[in-house]
């Protein structure tokens, strides 16, 4: 190999890092953007791309500097998700299912720019800002399944669990989404719009959250159910329940935090500093979703390194037969 080209190869450790980088990027975005229309700044700056007519950069005002630093932060968001495409391609060895996913970061980051415009060229109609936070949520979750790919061999992969958990870990992760969509109905409709000009839904805050609190009980119990069947299942230490449980309880506890945080924001009045907090717990709530599911899987390699595919194992078990004979 060329010594220069060599040299400009990434290691799967090195683009892990990168992935990882581009990951924290994108979810701390979502905390500065919610900063943003929690202080009063959406319009901070009144036209786009330039902050005023003719001036990209202004800070005349608290409400304009915070609205140009949130601007700015996405210039470093672009540039992570730009390194993370970079470094696919010079990753060694090649892996395009990573060129796929960080390219998919890249549309979503340009989706956001040109949203963002949109979002103050319509004075931040509750629509656009739910836009934007909902493709924020897409981001975050196509990052989470770069780091989880770039951290895993490529290759096929087998399910470690049974159908049936199988089918209630993808029950949670589209509940999660709902969440995602149910939450900005609130958002829309509460006091917090960005700007004291900007328009609402105009819908009963008591209806929207109730509708987000239904939709974050029907969550709950499914991923209960689903934490006890895999506590129970016998087989499931042989595809590594301990972390399968371990993800799985992270999950629960973010989740009833979450929802803590929910009924204290609504019984305290919507202060700013609990719904911010709230953006948080909404991140973290989709993204150790989307993790505990994607470690519903491990390596076909692994099957074979034990001998017998625990499929196989199960099936002798219940005829009588110990697997031991096969190894």
């Amino acid at each position: 190999m060329n010594p220069i080209a060599e040299r400009l190869t990434v290691s799967p450790r090195t683009y892990r890092i990168l992935a990882v980088a581009a990951l924290a990027l994108l979810a701390t975005i979502v905390v500065t953007g919610a900063a943003v229309r929690l202080t009063g700044s959406g319009l901070g700056c009144s036209d786009w791309p330039n902050c005023e007519e003719g001036e990209f950069l202004a800070a005349s005002t608290p409400n304009q500097a915070i609205e140009q630093v949130n601007r700015l932060f996405t210039g470093l968001v672009s540039l992570s998700v730009i390194a993370a495409v970079l470094g696919s391609l010079r990753r060694r060895p090649y892996r395009r299912d990573l060129v796929w996913l960080s390219l998919g970061l890249v549309v979503g980051v340009i989706g956001q720019i040109v949203l963002g415009g949109i979002t103050v060229l319509v004075d931040l109609h509750p629509l656009a800002v739910a836009g934007h936070f909902v493709l924020s949520m897409v981001l975050v979750s196509n990052a989470v399944v770069l780091v989880w790919r770039a951290g895993r061999p490529a290759g096929p992969r087998r399910v470690v669990v049974d159908r049936t958990d199988l089918r209630l870990s993808r029950s949670a992760v589209l509940l999660a989404c709902a969440l995602m969509l149910s939450g900005p109905l609130v958002t829309g409709s509460g006091p917090h719009a960005g700007d004291a000009a900007s328009p609402r839904f105009g819908w009963a805050i008591p209806d929207v959250v109730r509708i987000h609190s239904i939709n974050m009980w029907i969550f709950l119990v499914v991923l209960i159910v689903l934490m006890v069947r895999l506590a129970r299942n016998p087989h499931t230490a042989r595809a590594g329940d301990e972390r399968i449980l371990r993800r799985g309880t992270t999950v629960l506890s973010v989740v009833v935090a979450q929802g803590g945080i929910g009924y204290l924001q609504y019984e305290l009045g919507i202060p700013a500093w609990l719904v911010l907090l709230h953006i948080v717990g909404a991140t973290l709530v989709l993204s150790s979703t989307v993790w505990f599911h994607l470690g519903l899987s491990a390596p076909v390699v692994a099957d074979e390194e034990q001998g017998v595919p625990p499929a196989v194992d199960d099936a002798l078990r219940r005829t009588g037969v110990s697997a031991e004979a096969f190894r």
